[in-house]
């Protein structure tokens, strides 16, 4: 029997969500009939739940799909919404934190269900938004083929380790830089960060002494990624809280070890296969750099335990799931 889906389209672009609506969307059943929201109103306008519920009963569809966490403020019909980590809580203003805990919280136990995208963001959603477990499923986001399939190396004449990722407080970027201006690690090591630098990490930078051994790219084109983890030593990716953390994975699956917090969803996904370190100890991320430069035999080590740790994430089990709970009655 065919299904008239409703999906929220604008969450497509060039982020966590977007890869995970892109991924999702390219595996759409052959029985789904699958209708968009029209409006184009911003995905932080805090009238979109209003705006979803209108757009519901226009459409007349026999379920709702979001890829993140705006549900509709009423509807008869089913929804279906991921939402991917609770940093509104922790990260932003008061007033989002507000929002996620009187509308958010309770429109989200409305829904048909959950989707969630780590069993730490599930247990989150359980102690600090009251959402109900048996609401909520866990679904891993999956790694892109072409991590493991490229070949290709970036090169910048020097080793570096790469950060892939925004600026956002939870980021960490000021614990990493000044860890890797401590490590005891040969001077010809450079940091690659994407982005541009803004005016308080330009200070910082200065006030550590190591200009000439950071360098942001810029934008970075996800077709660029594959190239940037490979060429890379190692990826750094310290943060202090993440729902999922996709660059550990796909550095896994590029054959680049990866340093990461012992916090949060990341040891969960990093599964033993990434050097895990505390977060908030600028000394414990330099040994954690010293380690992976001065141990060869612990070095090679990660390297196959990611490369075998990202097989077990695959869009293709994202996208079956996500559409079973969708469609499930």
């Amino acid at each position: 029997m065919n299904a008239d889906v409703l999906i929220d389209s604008r969450w497509a672009g060039n982020t966590g969500i977007g890869k995970l609506y892109q991924e999702v969307m390219a595996r759409i059943p052959p029985r789904i009939n699958p209708a968009f929201v029209e409006s184009h109103m911003g995905l932080g306008n805090l009238f979109s739940p209003l705006m979803l519920s209108a757009e519901i009963r226009k459409a007349h569809a026999s379920v709702f799909y979001s890829p993140s966490f705006m549900p509709p403020i009423y509807s008869q019909t089913p929804f279906v919404c991921t939402i991917h980590d609770l940093m509104h809580l922790f990260y932003y203003t008061p007033l989002h934190k507000f929002y996620y805990q009187q509308v958010i919280a309770r429109l989200a136990k409305k829904a048909k269900q959950i989707i969630t995208v780590s069993h730490f963001s599930k247990q989150q959603l359980t102690e600090l938004l009251g959402i109900p477990p048996n609401l909520i499923s866990v679904v891993y986001n999956g790694v892109d083929e072409a991590y493991a399939a490229n070949e290709k190396k970036h090169s910048v004449g020097r080793p570096y380790f790469f950060y892939i990722g925004n600026q956002r407080k939870n980021k960490n970027i000021p614990a990493m830089l000044s860890a890797f201006a401590m490590a005891r690690v040969p001077q010809d090591f450079i940091f690659l960060l994407s982005g541009q630098a803004s005016p308080e990490l330009e200070q910082l930078i200065s006030k550590l002494d190591i200009k000439e051994r950071v360098r942001f790219l810029g934008f970075v084109p996800e077709s660029d990624l594959p190239k940037l983890y490979k060429g890379a030593f190692a990826t750094l990716y310290v943060s202090l809280m993440e729902g999922f953390g996709l660059p550990i994975i796909e550095s896994m699956a590029s054959g680049t070890p990866v340093i990461t917090s012992n916090s949060s969803s990341l040891p969960e996904i990093a599964g033993g296969a990434a050097l895990c370190v505390d977060p908030k100890s600028v000394e414990a991320i330099a040994a954690g750099i010293e380690k992976l430069v001065n141990d060869r035999i612990l070095y090679q080590q990660y390297q196959q335990w990611g490369y075998e740790r990202a097989k077990q994430f695959n869009w293709e089990d994202t996208a079956n799931k996500t559409w079973n709970i969708i469609l499930n009655p």
